[in-house]
């Protein structure tokens, strides 16, 4: 810890404040620099609260030229609510013990979850198999106003404590309850701690018995207001002695006294209670002395008048025992008022070093807070380590720009400007490369096609029955249209080019070949187009034979200068050869002519589709003259991809 830390101390009282300033050496030593007293002018509201402590803040931290911002506050016993329970801690582990413990606090709360602040801690148990748990819940809002009276004036809220636990950790720093039972009982303005300090056991009652219980008692036996109550009860206020002791002259006075002492046997009967409840419940020791403190202990007697009641010693607590005075703190104001500054001390001490009761009831806005501030320094060393690795990638960046750009200039002036001729050269022999790798592709298109065509040519004649003339081909570009068959007697069409009695003149299309192979001058250029050709049209007549079969000839299977599907056959059937699995098909379709025959055998070669309606006859017409004479005409699908060029233009060179 660094030298002379400074932290300021602040107990809200329900009718004062206190200060105390403590300055922490290295080695543990705790340092009371300043302290102050104040009592409320006002009576504490809901609605007024932040605004009466904030200004009473404001003057006694200018008065007593207090310079600590960090605040460790303690709350009255008034504003929360302390419980004790025991749990039964069986087998279980220390992890499962405490998720006992916060579920037995959360279920004794007596307000919504979201409007309080609480806080537990496990403490010594008398019992072997037990735990006993203290739990402390206080309103959200009373901590929230009191915090932002605080942080209104310039200070720092980081802990916020209560009464009696502040109380105990003072009274365990002075060395109370080490050997024996001790138990304090701390008389405020509006309520009394009861404390029992007991090795490492804690136990404490809040009891609402104070000094605002005489004011209140003194106003209606005298009938007069509560602040002339109170101003009476100043003046003339002492616990009057039981017995045989003479009363003193002034009759104000002995009326005073003996309400005084009617409250304190009250009290007294309250502390008897909880004394029985502490030795029967928490299995405590019959307490050997009480030490009495608080603002309103100090009515003349009220030792005596506890140690006859109770039988035990009774005596003043000093909690300054555990700190070292400066020697600017007014010793003679410091007797007057130290009463009332045990929780002051308390809260203090928990910044010097770990205390036996630690409860922390900061709200969730100023804990936020606090760990945003202690990952602060984390955050500031995280940015600079961002920073400087930012700046070594971009000192990495430019030094590598820097080497790139000089390579590269290096590299341009000897090489590439160099070799820029011949990269040049290079490139024009590239694009007389390509030129000429397209006209090659050209020719090569061209060849094939007339490699195809013979192929195409020969598989119809091959397949073609005897008696079956074909006069006419031409192509058909782009689709072969689906065409719906017809009975032979339906079919009124009259070929183009027939004659009156449906002869044909044979008239070959030259488009088959390619609008240009073979011929013309040798020195031709052609432009044009790439067209797809998807099938043929096929015009012919054909004789009927006098025998009932169809003579069907087929010669040997030349092989096709490009890629055909061949028909499939079934699984488990005897493999036929493509001849053998033409004539089969021809016989199972039972042709009785020639161009039904011919059809069957176009359908089942595999150059040409076998859909009825894309492969079929368009037209049919018997003779008149001849009764076994008749004309046709066939549309055929390619079952394969043909193109050729189509010629556009055509430049003869002289």
């Amino acid at each position: 810890m660094a030298k002379e830390e400074l932290v300021l101390a602040i107990d809200i009282g329900a009718t004062s404040i206190k200060l105390c300033e403590f300055a922490y050496g290295s080695k543990g030593e705790i340092f009371l620099n300043r302290f102050a007293h104040r009592e409320y002018e006002e009576e504490l509201s809901e609605g007024t609260r932040m605004g009466v402590v904030a200004g009473l803040l404001r003057q006694m931290l200018a008065e007593g030229g207090f310079t600590a911002r960090r605040a460790m506050v303690c709350m009255s016993g008034q504003s929360s609510l302390m419980r004790f329970t025991r749990l039964p801690t069986g087998n279980y582990d220390k992890k499962q013990i405490r998720q006992m413990a916060e579920f037995d606090a959360t279920q004794n709360i007596p307000f919504a979850a979201n409007e309080v602040i609480m806080d537990y801690q496990l403490i010594a148990s008398s019992t072997e198999n037990t735990a006993d748990i203290m739990s402390v819940v206080i309103k959200n809002d009373i901590v929230e106003q009191f915090t932002a009276a605080i942080s209104q004036v310039g200070g720092i809220p980081i802990l916020i404590d209560v009464a009696p636990a502040a109380c105990y950790n003072a009274a365990r720093a002075c060395g109370l309850g080490n050997e024996e039972c001790d138990i304090i009982l701390n008389i405020g303005g509006r309520v009394t701690n009861l404390v029992f300090c007991e090795g490492d056991r804690f136990y404490a009652r809040t009891i609402p018995i104070a000094g605002y219980s005489i004011t209140q008692q003194i106003a209606k036996e005298f009938g007069i207001s509560l602040p002339e109550a109170e101003e009476l009860k100043r003046q003339h206020g002492f616990v009057a002695l039981g017995g045989a002791y003479a009363e003193p002259d002034s009759e104000t006075a002995a009326n005073v006294s003996k309400i005084v002492r009617n409250v304190m046997a009250r009290l007294h009967g309250e502390i008897t209670r909880t004394i029985n409840v502490y030795r029967a419940q928490q299995k405590g020791s019959k307490p050997s002395k009480l030490y009495i403190t608080g603002g309103s202990s100090i009515f003349t007697y009220t030792d005596t008048f506890f140690n006859e009641k109770l039988g035990i010693p009774v005596e003043y607590f000093n909690p300054f025992q555990c700190v070292q005075l400066q020697p600017s703190v007014d010793r003679q104001r410091l007797m007057e008022v130290g009463h009332m500054f045990s929780e002051c001390i308390g809260i203090g001490l928990r910044y010097a070093d770990q205390c036996p009761v630690e409860l922390s009831l900061i709200p969730a806005t100023i804990r936020r807070q606090q760990d945003f501030d202690r990952k602060k320094p984390w955050l500031a060393l995280a940015g600079v380590s961002i920073m400087a690795l930012l700046g070594l990638v971009w000192f990495g960046v430019v030094t590598r720009t820097d080497s790139y750009d000089r390579n590269y200039h290096y590299i341009d002036e000897h090489f590439v400007r160099k070799a820029k001729p011949y990269v040049d050269a290079i490139e024009s022999a590239n694009a007389k490369t390509n030129a000429a790798r397209d006209q090659a592709k050209t020719v090569t298109s061209f060849l094939h096609q007339s490699a195809v065509w013979p192929s195409i040519l020969n598989e119809i004649y091959r397949i073609k029955p005897d008696g079956l003339w074909l006069t006419s081909f031409k192509i058909i570009e782009n689709e072969v249209k689906p065409f719906e068959t017809q009975k032979m007697a339906e079919v009124k069409d009259i070929p183009m080019g027939a004659d009156e009695d449906g002869m044909f003149a044979f008239s070959a299309d030259d488009r088959m070949f390619g609008g240009g192979f073979g011929g013309g001058a040798s020195e031709a250029t052609a432009s044009g187009s790439m067209v797809k050709i998807a099938g043929l049209e096929l015009e012919g007549c054909a004789v009927q034979p006098t025998e009932s079969a169809i003579p069907v000839h087929l010669g040997p299977v030349i092989a096709f200068p490009f890629e055909v599907q061949m028909p499939p056959q079934k699984e488990g059937a005897p493999q036929l050869s493509p001849n053998e699995l033409m004539l089969q098909k021809i016989r199972e379709a039972n042709a009785t002519t020639p161009e039904q025959a011919f059809l069957t055998a176009l359908r089942a070669s595999p150059l040409f589709s076998s859909e009825e309606k894309l492969t079929a006859i368009t037209f049919y017409k018997a003779s008149e003259k001849f009764s076994n004479y008749a004309v046709f005409r066939m549309q055929v699908k390619f079952d394969f991809n043909l193109e050729y060029f189509k010629v556009g233009a055509s430049t003869a060179k002289k």
